[in-house]
């Protein structure tokens, strides 16, 4: 009899030995925070899942088991649309979605989201919101409207498309789902621009609504499987630029103990710079797989037809400028360091 007890015991205490391995120690009578985090993005979209996997795997062992956060994909609590709302009014706790949703509401945020080509590599872009400043605009126009806002990535935008475009009068009568100022750049340009939501995107290039989209650059392409439907990668990129974000209801954080602000402050603040470059490296990796596995082709403007792209893409850097004071700032900011960089002239 003595023996079973014994037996049964130490199976209980590898249980628990297993479970507390397992598991994020949580500190004896701490309280754990649930928030739920909706994103603009579909399950499927290559930026899904490594938040997802951050937030359940590394933001959990940086809390200590504390401060659990759900990532639900597209639509699944509010439509893409309304993120902003929601997450300004405290529906959801926190949310990732482009500013070019709200910007509107907020201009500044049409120099981050897809202002047209600009940096030409993710490290210009991280140096001009970080070192610059630009980052700390940012968050305090947001938190006007009860909103901490984050950078996610610096990354690359190119349309994926259903037929060639090999110089500007392909634009002409183009149907493209784009958002803010590169789909001012489109237009200007001759496309016929259109916002839809990530979750429709597929089937709205696969009937024909459109003829082609941008979503991420060649990573979002593949990842949503546009390749399928749309057999040419466009060059040069439209932008490089900080289009994606995380927000958080400001009531939400700061109901946050002290030290569960400070470290998801800055797992976020240190999360941009591992990400982008993650996701560089995964562009490659993406672009080779659609045109060896989908027959995709790259099809690229010549020069000539790139600086007439430029020409445009200032003018709508004009147009950022005007909205507000703060986006006459921005864009200030943007074009000098342009030049110090020697894109433009």
């Amino acid at each position: 009899m003595r023996k079973k007890w014994f037996f049964f015991v130490l199976i209980g205490f590898f249980v628990v030995s297993i479970g507390s391995i397992a598991m994020p120690q949580q500190a004896a009578g701490q309280q754990v925070i649930k928030w739920k985090m909706q994103s603009h993005w579909p399950a499927s979209s290559a930026s899904f899942k490594p938040l997802k996997d951050y937030l359940e795997k590394d933001l959990v062992k940086l809390t200590n088991g504390r401060l659990q956060v759900t990532l639900f994909p597209a639509a699944a609590l509010v439509p893409s649309k309304e993120i902003f709302g929601a997450c300004r009014m405290g529906t959801i706790e926190a949310a990732t979605a482009s500013g070019a949703y709200w910007m509107s509401q907020i201009p500044i945020a049409a120099v981050a989201s897809n202002c047209p080509m600009t940096f030409r590599t993710p490290q210009e872009g991280l140096n001009f919101h970080f070192k610059l400043g630009f980052e700390k605009m940012l968050k305090d126009a947001h938190i006007k409207h009860n909103l901490f806002y984050y950078t996610e990535k610096i990354y690359p935008t190119a349309l994926i498309s259903k037929k060639p475009i090999t110089r500007i009068e392909d634009f002409k009568g183009y149907k493209v789902r784009s958002s803010g100022a590169i789909a001012d750049m489109l237009k200007d340009l001759g496309a016929s621009p259109v916002l839809i939501p990530g979750e429709e995107l597929y089937l709205s290039l696969q009937t024909g609504v459109v003829d082609g989209a941008h979503w991420g650059a060649a990573g979002g392409a593949l990842t949503m499987k546009l390749c399928e439907v749309a057999k040419y990668y466009i060059q040069p990129d439209l932008a490089m630029a900080g289009t994606d974000v995380i927000v958080i209801n400001k009531a939400a954080f700061e109901a946050l103990p002290k030290d569960l602000q400070q470290i998801l402050d800055k797992a976020l603040t240190d999360r941009v710079y591992k990400r982008t470059e993650e996701y560089v490296t995964d562009e490659k990796v993406a672009l080779e797989t659609m045109i060896k596995n989908y027959n995709v082709k790259v099809s690229t403007l010549p020069p000539a037809d790139q600086k007439k792209m430029m020409v445009s893409a200032m003018k709508q850097w004009d147009k950022v400028a005007s909205k507000d004071a703060d986006s006459a700032k921005a864009v200030a900011m943007l074009k000098k360091y342009l030049k110090e960089l020697g894109h433009i002239d």
